[in-house]
């Protein structure tokens, strides 16, 4: 679900607790840490974190970070507290609340991730609205409510026609309720703004299979494997092109 986490801005710390020199090394370590993450290193990254933080822990940005490099690296629990006190020290911050909401989607907590995604998305602050509504839809088409799912999709295409994984979602929705031409044409599009876009080459597939159009479900599930082919979508792809050729 890391589709749905914020992307995380630089910020100067403080200063306010601790020394001009102190400052200085919490800041420097918090800075190699978003590097890492942002490189997707998630150790490396913990390590500068956590470094940071043994300097200046009251910082939010600091503690979302960290919720982050622990999300990345499936320590569901850890990531958890530091994302909460991310948003005591930042309250309502609606970065930390989308990607807390990302958090309980991995931990398949839908309620949680769907009040925090709305307060997310209803933050006219927020410079992501589009993420949070679809992780909103998301959540409730795990819960098996198909119809508020796309009504969410609708809401994040509507913020930003060109983010490809509304598509990709809504057509999921659309796939669920038994109708493969809506999804095929939000896979369509998906891959119009993103030719690359394995998930939608994958789901297009999947639809044309349950349209009978086998000749078309071989050609996107050999796309997937050519995109990505060490991913478990092409594990998968290639477990149906044994069936299907």
């Amino acid at each position: 679900m890391r589709l749905f986490v914020a992307i995380l801005i630089l910020v100067i710390f403080s200063g306010c607790a601790v020394n001009e020199q102190s400052r200085k090394n919490a800041e420097a370590h918090y800075m190699l840490g978003v590097s890492y993450l942002r490189a997707d290193d998630a150790t490396h990254a913990l390590n500068e974190l956590l470094m940071a933080e043994a300097i200046e822990a009251d910082n939010a940005l600091l503690q979302a970070a960290l919720g982050q490099a622990y999300h990345t690296k499936k320590a569901y629990v850890e990531s958890e507290l530091h994302y909460l006190k991310a948003l005591k020290l930042d309250k309502d911050n609606p970065k930390y609340q989308n990607n807390l909401a990302a958090l309980y989607l991995e931990m398949q907590r839908w309620d949680e991730a769907i009040t925090y995604f709305y307060q997310a998305a209803s933050n006219l602050l927020f410079s992501q609205p589009e993420v949070a509504w679809t992780g909103y839809g998301y959540a409730y088409f795990m819960k098996g409510d198909y119809l508020k799912a796309i009504d969410a999709y609708i809401k994040a295409i509507n913020y930003n026609s060109r983010y490809a994984q509304a598509f990709v979602r809504r057509g999921e929705a659309f796939h669920a309720l038994d109708q493969a031409g809506k999804a095929i044409a939000d896979y369509q599009h998906a891959l119009e703004l993103f030719p690359n876009y394995s998930l939608a080459h994958y789901n297009m597939a999947v639809s044309y299979m349950k349209l009978r159009q086998v000749g078309l479900a071989v050609k996107h599930f050999n796309q997937v494997v050519q995109i990505a082919p060490e991913s478990d979508l092409a594990l998968q792809a290639k477990s149906y092109l044994l069936v299907l050729k």
